[in-house]
């Protein structure tokens, strides 16, 4: 067996044991292993919300997100997840304002996804049904960019 193989096998063995010694200490082997199983089995975007909720401290917030999730799935309107980019943390104003103006456009209720990037600049990204509006200042920049570098080489031409 090569050593990278070697050294994988031991990692992955060190995290079922250390796996194993938490449940034997809380008298919960049996009991563990469904759970293990549906986080082996959860899609990437279940695992990243996890791991930001255990980043955050909130994982012992876990039943109460998840009957939040089931009342959400009886629920079965629709809500339109809507991704919104700004350089800055939106203020209640704006996140009232833009809610409004989505919830307007796609005829829907809507849940605001909300992301910083201070490398856009300025302006608003909209994301929703695959779909993408660019209001940024940073895209703005660079399409100026291209129209200047266009007539220069026109003229150059």
């Amino acid at each position: 067996m090569p050593s990278s193989d070697r050294i994988e096998s031991r990692r992955l063995e060190t995290y079922a044991r250390t796996l194993l010694e938490a449940s034997k200490a809380e008298d919960h082997v049996y009991e563990n292993i469904a759970p293990l199983i549906a986080q082996a089995e959860a899609s990437p975007e279940v695992l990243a919300v996890l791991a930001t909720m255990s980043e955050k401290g909130d994982l012992d917030k876990l039943p109460e997100v998840l009957d939040l999730y089931r009342d959400m799935v009886d629920e079965q309107q629709e809500v339109v997840g809507v991704h919104v980019t700004t350089a800055i943390p939106l203020d209640d104003e704006l996140r009232d304002m833009i809610t409004q103006k989505c919830e307007s456009d796609l005829e829907s209720r809507v849940f605001l996804i909300e992301h910083v990037d201070p490398t856009i600049i300025g302006g608003i990204i909209l994301s929703a049904r695959g779909q993408r509006r660019d209001a940024s200042v940073r895209t703005q920049l660079e399409l100026a960019r291209k129209v200047m570098t266009q007539d220069t080489k026109k003229r150059e031409v």
